[in-house]
């Protein structure tokens, strides 16, 4: 509950910075709208040529897209303003010597104390593709589902994140957040299309399936325990490694200074 009310307290500030430039809201909201709609264009332009994509129809697609958009919005407005310039921030310019005098964990104050609520536009159009693509409602027991894969994804994206962070400690001039941001945007697309050595390794080594395809599927052929249960499995065994890596990463942490 602590951890909540910090979550709560750092959000309201975010919110409450953001309101106070309602000019740039509305160029994140317009920057938000072209980037959806170019990625739904590029789904336009594909069924045009074709009826199916290894599988998947164009409102399959639009659903795959909604699913990304969400993953995106809470990423970019939760995870990265933390975690993308850690190294800068927080090794080489002191930050975490900060955090480790605060009377709160340091891995949730690095990794989740800030926030930019703007990321949040996406969220809210995601949802609405979604709506739309929808051909059919879905079960309650799908939705549900969907939730949990969502949530999954998400703990598996933070995973990643703090994992990337935690690097660091041993090469602060390392920095893969921007390999890691370029390869994200490899979810967007369903993995059957990928050859399966790449597939693989967006499945198993970087999880972006996780990120929408999985989702997807859950949300439109209803879940199956096969799936759920290693994505469950994955992310609470992701997290409990982001964990201990960061861990060891403090242990080895003397200062910016040093």
């Amino acid at each position: 509950m602590k951890l909540l009310r910090l979550f709560g307290a750092g959000l309201r500030m975010s919110v409450q910075g953001t309101l106070a430039f309602r000019l740039n809201l509305l160029f994140d909201i317009g920057l938000a709208i072209v980037g959806l709609g170019a990625s739904l264009a590029t789904v336009v332009i594909v069924f045009t040529r074709t009826d199916s994509l290894v599988g998947w129809s164009e409102a399959d697609s639009c659903v795959l897209i909604g699913t990304f958009q969400l993953l995106s919005s809470l990423k970019g407005a939760f995870i990265d303003p933390n975690l993308s310039w850690f190294p800068d921030d927080g090794i080489r310019n002191g930050r975490l010597d900060t955090y480790l005098l605060q009377p709160a964990p340091t891995l949730f104050l690095a990794s989740l104390a800030k926030s930019t609520p703007l990321a949040l536009v996406q969220f809210v159009l995601g949802s609405a593709v979604i709506a739309v693509g929808l051909d059919r409602v879905p079960s309650p027991v799908a939705v549900l589902a969907w939730l949990v894969t969502l949530a999954a994804g998400l703990a598996v994206t933070w995973s990643m994140g703090v994992l990337l962070a935690c690097l660091a400690f041993w090469a602060p001039r390392l920095q893969l957040d921007i390999f890691y941001s370029s390869a994200w945007q490899l979810a967007r697309y369903p993995m059957d299309i990928y050859r399966r050595p790449l597939r693989a390794v967006l499945t198993y080594f970087l999880p972006l399936a996780l990120i929408a395809t999985v989702p997807t599927t859950t949300l439109l052929d209803g879940p199956r325990i096969l799936v759920l249960a290693p994505v469950v499995a994955g992310a609470a065994v992701s997290c409990l490694l982001a964990t201990i890596c960061w861990r060891l990463g403090l242990r080895r942490y003397t200062g910016a200074t040093s």
